[in-house]
């Protein structure tokens, strides 16, 4: 027993899960193969930690989570690649991303490849999407940026379940059927326009296109922004905010205001998940 002990190994990963400022539902393969994507999104300090615990006898494995369930902020994404991780430990950033989607694919799960590539590498990415491939580009911003928009950032858990895989069937159904492709192609061209308004510190235009791209999210589908979310967001620009974003595919999960982080700390209380940019990623611990 005691030689057992002495020959266990323990392995362990940790990966951030994300925001998302514009672009979500169109890393998805109905949309991108056809029209392209493009997704703007963050890695924050919020972490999917993964433990393997090896004897000549057994293996053990554990997850620990550090965001509310269905938070809509990839979490599912994230556990996958950590998962990954801790059993092909060879393997680049890049694989385990491109990996994780393909299983989540596997298993029928419907949705994107930004989760993944955010867990992966971590930073502020801007992430393109053509025919099958992943183009990053990571932000080179100042830290005056970087610091002012995590003073004005504030993430509000809302309470309501956000089941992704149903949410981008829904919007699957419509791209099948043309419906709402001009929105989800501006939600596209939304992500670029962020990318260089962050690039040149340009945060009332940013606040801006966050708005828009709730706008044209909530055209998708009548679910995407439902009245309890529309309610919450109405809140928040009632105490402080001056734009907000559905996390996510939405329905539900998580949404991103942009406004005075104090005023909407006291109005969202213990519903605040606290946050910083993570700019590591995966890594071994």
């Amino acid at each position: 027993k005691n030689r057992n002990i002495l020959k266990m190994t323990i392995t362990r990963v940790k990966a951030p899960v994300r925001i998302d400022f514009a672009g979500g539902t169109t890393d998805i393969a109905e949309f991108a193969d056809k029209y392209g994507g493009a997704v703007l999104n963050a890695a924050i300090n919020r972490y999917v930690v993964g433990e393997l615990l090896r004897t000549p006898k057994k293996a053990h494995l554990e997850y620990t989570g550090h965001t509310p369930t269905s938070s809509g902020l990839g979490t599912s994404g994230a556990m996958n690649v950590v998962w990954l991780a801790l059993i092909y430990k060879g393997k680049s950033k890049k694989e385990l991303a491109d990996m994780a989607y393909k299983l989540e694919q596997t298993l029928g799960n419907v949705g994107g490849k930004q989760d993944h590539y955010a867990a992966a590498f971590g930073g502020i990415s801007f992430l393109e999407f053509k025919e099958g491939k992943v183009i990053r580009t990571p932000l080179k911003l100042s830290h005056k940026t970087i610091k002012e928009l995590e003073s004005k950032l504030v993430l509000v858990y809302t309470g309501i379940p956000h089941t992704e895989s149903d949410a981008n069937s829904n919007m699957v159904n419509n791209i099948k059927k043309g419906k709402h492709v001009k929105n989800l192609i501006r939600i596209k061209e939304l992500a670029k326009e962020m990318k260089i308004a962050l690039e040149k510190n340009n945060l009332e235009r940013f606040a801006e296109l966050m708005n828009e791209e709730t706008y044209n999210r909530a055209q998708i589908h009548k679910l995407t922004v439902p009245p309890r979310v529309i309610e919450i967001i109405k809140k928040g620009l009632l105490h402080g905010a001056i734009a907000a974003k559905v996390c996510g595919s939405g329905n539900g999960g998580s949404i991103l205001f942009f406004g005075n982080k104090h005023k909407l700390r006291k109005v969202f209380g213990n519903s605040v998940i606290d946050f910083k940019f993570d700019f590591e990623g995966l890594r071994y611990f």
